[in-house]
């Protein structure tokens, strides 16, 4: 089954707009006051693109997984990064707290073509009102008459054909190529005019973790939480770690499961959801479900008889999670950092071999030298 295929069944019925009532080309734009506002815990609705805080909390509240399911340049990160969050009206899209503006995203290339149509034709008949009302109006108080034809002409420009929607798809692979060419513009465009989002966002290392979440008492908290959910960890031969624990830990840290430890050093955190223990990421905001690396085949009925995949404490992150990702970090990923902590020594001997390569350079040097003055 193909990926988009699979993104369709994703979306159920139930909330999945009707083409008749989505409007994904021209976002909606309530007329407000903006204002300068200070960034609070609580307020998304301010400009702050400098602002982690402010980024965590816009990304934490896309929840579909239609998001993950996106091209890269649609995810979730890309929409948070220019002021926006999910929306909360039942429709698939993102919505602005600053200008108010909404954008219906339409995942299947026929359905948007046909919204598109639909909603062009209504704009230009409401141009066409309006331009002969106007018009009208205008005749009457200047004592002439109109004969329509700038209205005309109004009306022929709404409806000119664009080239992007008189194509049709022939292979999924088009149709997310088309698909991206429409919403990627609207990243920006969708703001109203005067947003400061339609022309800023934020950059990709402001996702950086702070010092303090790069410490001993952070990896305790971690830690903590980690223990209710024990009894839901697979088996470590079904645990991938991106390198094995030292073997000399300090007291305070012997006393935890290895499981636990490996999870909390790559950003990890536990809780639960019902009966059932979860994996969570404060960074990302990706959450795994363990019950679907601890269930046996037969619990799950699997009619394939798939092997069960290990729990790869690396890969569950979203890849601009900066506990993976050395770019967004500005530096080493944030697991290596934490695995550094706990064993120093790891990092002596790329620092002894520079060290042993600048004396060498140095000897090489003096030799240098020693045979110049010897010749002259």
């Amino acid at each position: 089954m193909s990926s988009l295929e699979l993104l369709r069944q994703a979306i159920s019925p139930s909330n999945t707009p009707s083409p008749a009532s989505s409007t994904p080309s021209t976002p909606r734009t309530k007329t407000h006051s903006l204002q300068a506002d200070t960034p609070t815990k609580s307020n998304l609705s301010s400009f702050a693109p400098w602002d982690r805080e402010q980024l965590v909390k816009r990304l934490s509240s896309f929840k579909s997984i239609v998001w993950s399911q996106l091209p890269e340049e649609l995810c979730d990160l890309e929409w948070a990064r220019r002021g926006w969050v999910e929306r909360k009206d039942g429709k698939r899209g993102v919505e602005c707290g600053l200008c108010r503006a909404s954008v219906e995203v339409i995942w299947d290339w026929n359905q948007l073509r046909e919204s598109r149509r639909k909603q062009t034709e209504s704009e230009s008949e409401e141009a066409v009102e309006d331009g002969i009302q106007n018009g009208a109006e205008n005749a009457t108080e200047n004592g002439t008459e109109t004969n329509g034809t700038a209205h005309t002409n109004t009306h022929e420009k709404a409806t000119e054909k664009d080239d992007l929607y008189d194509k049709e798809a022939k292979t999924e692979n088009e149709s997310i190529d088309l698909l991206t060419r429409h919403y990627k513009p609207l990243l920006s465009d969708g703001h109203g005019p005067k947003c400061p989002w339609r022309t800023r966002s934020a950059e990709l290392t402001v996702l950086r973790l702070p010092p303090q979440s790069l410490s001993m008492p952070s990896l305790t908290t971690r830690l903590a939480t980690l223990n209710q959910v024990i009894d839901f960890l697979p088996p470590p031969e079904r645990i991938e770690s991106p390198k094995p624990l030292p073997e000399q830990l300090s007291d305070s840290l012997k006393e935890y499961d290895r499981r636990i430890l490996q999870s909390g050093l790559t950003g990890w955190s536990g809780s639960m959801l019902g009966k059932k223990g979860i994996l969570s990421c404060s960074s990302c905001q990706r959450r795994v479900g363990l019950w679907l690396f601890t269930t046996s085949l037969d619990e799950r009925l699997d009619p394939f008889h798939l092997e069960e995949e290990p729990l790869d404490l690396i890969a569950e992150h979203k890849g601009y999670c900066p506990w993976t990702n050395a770019q967004v970090q500005t530096g080493m990923p944030a697991w290596q950092y934490m695995y550094s902590l706990l064993d120093p020594k790891s990092n002596k001997r790329p620092r002894e071999e520079e060290t042993d390569g600048k004396q060498s350079q140095l000897k090489r040097l003096r030799e240098m030298l020693k045979s110049v003055k010897k010749d002259t």
